[in-house]
């Protein structure tokens, strides 16, 4: 069974802002660029998005912060920028440590017409290295350096830190030059991230920073529009042409795609792709020979875990594809093994999801929810017309078999939705006591950072709070919880006073960061080692969830002097141990106070159990029986007994979900 998803085809219009036509939305947001302070540009992958918040900017020699959810993403972007800059009769400059050694580039620098800069934790040390820059502080103040119009593309955890002081005060006051926040992928952030998103846009525009907001958004979750549609009051900017304008002619956006779906019920998605990928290998070689272009890739295959990832790999290389002819694109991996150039396909996970550009002919994938259908769906079909192989539960592949041989794409989209659970954004986590606590931590780093520095005066400390509590008034009073943030102002005056009960919120101030994920630790895999036949490729970050639940033989290697692992296997089961009581649920506790909380594989101790004790973390623990039915794969919480448990910025979700959920019986 395969039908047709039919193109989707938008009209466009000739505009002296650009060299090329643009679509309604592109051309909305430009006629809008000075109108509306805050844009929320809702459209399908694959319809210019990028070029619709990107244009303003180059062709009005404007200053730019654009942040992306990953780092994959970020690189992804800045080649597209760059590529339609030119496009545009731009020259771009970007600007990599790799570029600024090279003398003739560092001259092409003051020749460039714009200066595209992505930043990332792993460049920072690069640019502090070659920069001999003492501090990330001092090579963000240089980078950010607005002696000509820039772009910078970071992700949200930077600019986190920037605003929380925690790089000090120079890259902070730099961003003031800059007018416009671009934040794309933004359907991505829930919960914690969520709220500590919406307060980095609030306090930056209370400190006279971007001033100039635009949101980007495949597919926004309606409860988390109608949440920005409270805190920020965006205009809507959808692909719905202008009144009284007509089209000068219609443009493929998005070209067709012929769907296959397959059941897959309690059989083995590897080795139902392995089957299909095997049949479609003498195709994809001579696709690859016909066009050996770098940006080009015949193939992408998308899997919803990295162990299957890793065993549909080893399957296609026992099956006689050349380990080198795969691109790897996941996690539990080196970076290195990601380069897509002259590759005959990429295999990876949700990493390859999320806005990543390819020129692929065929794609096949699985996926558990509406969204991540629809992202991954969106990777084929970019630039051509293209065929998509996908492994559906049983009733969506029932739906499909009823479809005409060729669906409208909106029309097929309203089925996915119909077919697939929605996400779990849980936006209402923004508005609750410890949604309050979590974005107020950030306004009071940066407080705490001015008076750690002690050039202050007491009359500016006094300003500055004064400022900063006006500040997060108004952001409450936007998102309709007052009260809550009454509440975690109190909390946080407890805690300054010393109070027993609060004083783990100075912790958590310190602890804070853009997301919620455990430490990650680096480690060497000697399977991983053994796959690429070289040492260094054996290395890697994960974090610890991670390395508890799938890691094999987790051990301290006192030779290398590192954590290294033999692979990475099925599950196991992480618990703690059973030390808690009813009286320690639904309160936030610390580590330094539970030196006994270890963290077991399968029952047993590892170097890693007692990892969240090294350094003071918060924590903490509800009744299983609770929340159990609301918890999923986003919130990383551990069995502890009868009770689940969860760390730092997850901890407090998971207090607010409890309260949630006996607050329905």
């Amino acid at each position: 069974m395969t039908f047709l998803v039919q193109p989707y085809r938008l009209p466009v219009q000739e505009h002296s802002a650009s060299l090329t036509p643009l679509y309604p939305h592109q051309l909305t947001m430009w006629e809008g660029w000075d109108q509306y302070p805050t844009m929320l540009l809702a459209a399908k992958t694959g319809s210019g998005k990028t070029r619709a918040a990107m244009l303003p900017v180059l062709k009005r020699h404007e200053w730019a912060v654009a942040i992306y959810p990953t780092n994959e993403l970020v690189k992804d972007q800045v080649r597209a920028v760059a590529t339609f800059a030119r496009q545009e009769g731009i020259e771009p400059l970007v600007w990599t440590p790799e570029v600024w050694a090279n003398k003739d580039q560092v001259e092409h620098y003051s020749r460039a017409d714009r200066i595209l800069v992505p930043v990332d934790g792993a460049l920072l040390d690069q640019w502090q290295k070659v920069m001999r820059c003492k501090s990330r502080g001092e090579t963000l103040r240089r980078l950010l350096n607005p002696d000509k119009p820039k772009i910078i593309f970071t992700n949200p955890d930077i600019l986190f830190r920037i605003l929380g002081l925690q790089y000090h005060a120079e890259p902070f006051e730099a961003l003031r030059r800059y007018e416009t926040l671009i934040t794309d992928e933004f359907h991505l952030y829930h919960g914690v991230e969520l709220a500590h998103a919406l307060v980095m846009v609030t306090l930056a525009r209370g400190f006279g920073i971007f001033q100039r907001l635009i949101l980007i958004s495949a597919t926004p979750h309606p409860e988390v529009q109608a949440l920005l549609d409270r805190a920020l009051s965006p205009t809507t900017i959808d692909c719905s042409l202008p009144a009284n304008v007509p089209p000068d002619r219609w443009r493929t956006a998005v070209h067709g795609v012929e769907l296959t779906p397959i059941q897959v019920a309690a059989g083995d998605p590897v080795e139902v792709l392995l089957s299909r990928i095997v049949g479609l290998k003498p195709e994809l070689e001579r696709l690859r020979i016909e066009t050996p272009d770098n940006d080009y890739l015949p193939a992408v295959v998308i899997v919803n875990s990295v162990l299957n990832a890793i065993r549909l790999e080893d399957r296609l290389v026992e099956s006689g594809f050349p380990r080198e002819s795969l691109a790897i694109i996941r996690g539990l991996s080196h970076r290195a093994v990601r380069d897509t150039k002259g590759k005959l396909l990429a295999v990876g996970t949700s990493a390859i999801e999320v806005g990543v550009d390819f020129r692929c002919d065929y794609l096949l994938f699985e996926a558990s929810e509406a969204a991540s259908f629809l992202q991954r769906f969106g990777r084929v079909g970019r630039h051509r017309p293209g065929q998509a192989i996908a492994l559906v539960p049983p009733n969506a592949f029932q739906g499909m078999s009823v479809l005409p041989s060729e669906i409208d794409r909106s029309a097929f989209e309203e089925r996915i939705h119909a077919w697939y659970p929605p996400t779990m954004a849980r936006p209402w986590f923004v508005t609750t006591e410890h949604g309050m606590i979590t974005a107020r931590a950030l306004a009071e780093n940066l407080i705490a950072t001015v008076e750690k520095d002690g050039h202050a005066r007491p009359e500016v400390l006094i300003q500055l709070r004064r400022r900063v509590e006006a500040i997060l008034a108004d952001h409450a009073q936007r998102l309709d919880c007052s009260a809550q943030n009454f509440q975690a102002k109190a909390a946080f005056e407890r805690c300054a006073a010393g109070k027993r009960n609060a004083r783990w919120l100075d912790t958590y101030r310190q602890l804070n960061r853009f997301r919620t994920s455990l430490p990650s630790l680096k480690v060497h895999d000697f399977t991983e080692q053994h796959r690429r036949q070289e040492w260094s490729l054996g290395e890697y970050e994960a974090d610890l969830a991670t390395l508890l639940r799938r890691a094999v033989n987790l051990s301290w290697n006192e030779k290398l002097r590192m954590l290294t692992i033999k692979g990475i296997g099925k599950y196991r089961r992480v618990h703690a141990g059973e030390i808690f009581s009813d009286d320690d649920c639904g309160l936030i506790l610390e580590t330094k106070d539970f030196p006994q909380l270890q963290l077991y594989q399968d029952g047993e101790s590892t170097p890693v159990s007692d990892l969240m004790g090294r350094e003071n973390h918060t924590f903490a623990v509800v009744p299983k029986a609770a929340v159990q039915e609301e918890v999923d794969w986003r919130l990383s919480v551990f069995e502890a007994g009868r009770y689940l448990l969860a760390f730092d910025g997850a901890a407090l979700l998971l207090v607010e979900l409890c309260r949630r959920c006996k607050g329905r019986d």
